[in-house]
């Protein structure tokens, strides 16, 4: 009987758990295997995120949500409770509302990067609650979510200037559905849905997302309320962000190889020592003044 006991404490002490109010409603966070200190600043986190997401693009229905953080496959499964894209670290599902991570030991992930995962799923679970939600087309809630969570990453805009060299850059209308692409697909395809975001505000102005939105919650769908906003055709957007692709991403040193990189790097960092010693020996020589 003592053993029984002992073995189920074990397993609840390996959940923690904590139910608490945001600006999107009330979040149930459940971790899985974590330490009891970062709940504290996941809990902090969520709450900042849901109020940054509220005044910066709008108010919403509030309904309450969960955010599980798994630490092996079967739960991760469970809790997502559907099909998983090979390459998910996270996702975020309706009915009801979650978001599913793996822990930063499942996924080979930092705490901080896990962090940055936490903000992009509650993008979506934001974007859940926008009237139309369905005809939103992967690009835009991927290419939100990037901005929001700052994923947009150096190495994003490689991989898509590597695909433009080599003319295979995913065209607007393939990237309707992120779940149609490979694993060895999937950091251009959220790098250019982050990139389309980019080219809306730079071509048609900087709240451009945000009118989408508003127009989506007077009972437009996507397509309709993007026309509304941009003033022109859809079409007309997508030869814009092929030009914008083009004008952006077709950068001369990733033209020959990526080995190049290679090269580049250490005599950035060769230059930075030197000019860095430089400024010091300078330094020295006012002291000594």
């Amino acid at each position: 009987m003592m053993r029984f006991i002992l073995f189920i404490s074990i397993f609840v002490a390996q959940v923690f758990s904590d139910t608490f109010p945001t600006a999107l409603g009330e979040c149930t966070l459940e971790i899985y295997g974590g330490r009891v200190d970062d709940i504290p600043e996941i809990v902090q986190l969520i709450k900042d995120e849901s109020v940054i997401l509220v005044d910066e693009l709008g108010e919403v229905n509030i309904r309450s949500y969960s955010v599980y953080i798994t630490s092996n496959m079967e739960d991760f499964y469970e809790k997502s409770k559907g099909p998983v894209p090979e390459w998910g670290i996270a996702l975020a599902k309706l009915n009801p509302d979650r978001a599913i991570l793996k822990s930063p030991g499942l996924a080979n992930i930092s705490f901080i990067r896990m962090k940055e995962v936490i903000v992009h799923e509650l993008n979506h679970i934001y974007m859940f609650r926008i009237p139309n939600y369905y005809t939103m087309p992967s690009w835009f809630k991927e290419g939100m979510a990037m901005a929001g969570s700052n994923e947009f990453s150096l190495l994003h805009k490689i991989e898509i200037s590597k695909a433009h060299w080599r003319k295979q850059t995913i065209p607007l209308q393939r990237l309707r559905n992120m779940g149609i692409h490979s694993k060895g697909k999937i950091k251009l395809a959220y790098g250019e849905s982050a990139a389309a975001v980019e080219a809306l505000q730079y071509y048609y102005g900087e709240d451009t997302p945000l009118k989408i939105l508003d127009d989506m919650r007077t009972g437009m769908e996507f397509y309709d309320a993007l026309e509304a906003a941009i003033n022109e055709e859809y079409i007309e957007f997508q030869i814009k962000f092929e030009i914008y692709l083009e004008e952006n991403y077709n950068w001369v040193f990733l033209l020959r190889s990526a080995k190049y990189i290679y090269v580049i790097l250490p005599i950035i960092l060769v230059l930075g020592f030197l000019y860095r010693t430089h400024r010091n020996k300078l330094k020295l020589k006012q002291w000594e003044i």
